[in-house]
């Protein structure tokens, strides 16, 4: 059974590899967004480069006000000057840059408290930053996280769940997740999250995958838990963008016929954070989207709701959140909310 697992997983991820442009062929290649989203607020992480910098851009055209979270505010600024200088006769985008370190967990919590400040709506929030360090041995952050759990699981859970406060203030919300398709071939071994790994064992590609299959199984409990708490006005959504030409891997910097560059990589990502469809493929509150748009296949991983509140607990313990963190958070706002109306 474990072994045709793996096979289906190894199938799903060539599949996508080498078939992606002939899945996608009807696709445009950029997007074309809706009108609803002017006023919106939306907080995209990692929006420097790659497909963040081409989502930041297309919602920011749309009239969405859009946070640059990033770690290079300086880059961020630039571009954003940039993006105004462009707009020439047409309208300013609304654009702002916040400073985001996902590499610090101090520094999440510094931006969450931040924005919470502003007792605003969060309609969309993306998290799309990550870091894959093809071919290096491991690392840690200075919270002593393997960084690849940190940067594309730990850090991206724990800005969520300070954030939901102001997702709740929205009519409706979302949350994306920029996830891949390589989730397929990861096995969960939280032990490894903070433990040392022997020189020989360690696989930069393995401990990739595994953050993205963690954060896939966290979102999973996440959503289910919203819904339980009477609170499907939050939409919880995975997407795999494609293979991409990208920063995040240097030998994927030089285009191959095969590959996506970064504008059609952004497509299923745009699509996820402001398609009225993507309501209708909830399945109790989740959703995951491949590279064509359309609902994909999780890892069957996904699917077994006791290993995804393994994962769930994990996150808690090594973010020292309580167990009843959410359905705390939940009356707490729920509280303020009331008093304000």
């Amino acid at each position: 059974m474990e072994s045709r697992a793996r096979l289906g997983g190894l199938w799903e991820v060539v599949k996508e590899i080498f078939c992606q442009k002939l899945l996608t062929y009807y696709l445009p290649c950029s997007s074309v967004l809706p009108n609803h989203l002017s006023g919106l607020s939306v907080i995209v992480t990692g929006a420097t480069s790659g497909i963040g910098l081409h989502t930041a851009r297309e919602l920011a055209n749309a009239g969405a006000h859009v946070i640059m979270a990033c770690r290079n505010t300086k880059a961020a600024s630039d571009i954003a000057r940039q993006w105004t200088v462009e707009a020439h006769y047409r309208k300013v985008p609304n654009v702002e840059v916040m400073e985001l370190d996902l590499l610090s967990l101090a520094s999440v919590r510094r931006f969450a408290e931040v924005w919470e400040q502003r007792a605003v709506p969060l309609h969309i929030l993306i998290n799309n930053a990550g870091v894959l360090l093809m071919g290096e041995p491991q690392q840690f952050s200075v919270d002593g996280l393997e960084q690849h759990m940190q940067v594309n699981h730990v850090a991206p859970a724990l800005l969520t769940l300070l954030l939901l406060p102001s997702l709740l203030k929205a009519p409706s919300s979302r949350i994306v997740n920029v996830n891949s398709v390589v989730h397929h071939c990861a096995v969960m071994e939280p032990k490894n999250w903070r433990g040392k790994v022997k020189e020989h064992n360690f696989s930069s590609m393995k401990a990739y995958a595994a953050s993205k299959l963690a954060h896939l199984m966290f979102l999973k409990i996440l959503a289910n838990s919203l819904l339980e708490q009477k609170r499907a006005s939050i939409q919880c959504i995975a997407v795999h963008p494609g293979i991409v030409t990208t920063k995040l891997v240097p030998s994927f910097q030089k285009k191959s016929f095969w590959m996506f560059d970064p504008a059609e990589g952004a497509r299923s990502v745009l699509f996820c954070a402001s398609s009225d469809q993507v309501a209708d493929d909830l399945d109790n509150g989740f959703a995951y989207y491949s590279c064509n748009c359309k609902p994909g296949r999780v890892s069957p991983h996904v699917a077994n709701m006791d290993s995804c509140l393994d994962v769930w607990k994990k996150t808690l313990e090594i973010l020292q959140l309580d167990d009843n963190y959410l359905s705390q958070m939940i009356a707490n706002t729920n509280e303020k909310l009331n008093k304000n109306v």
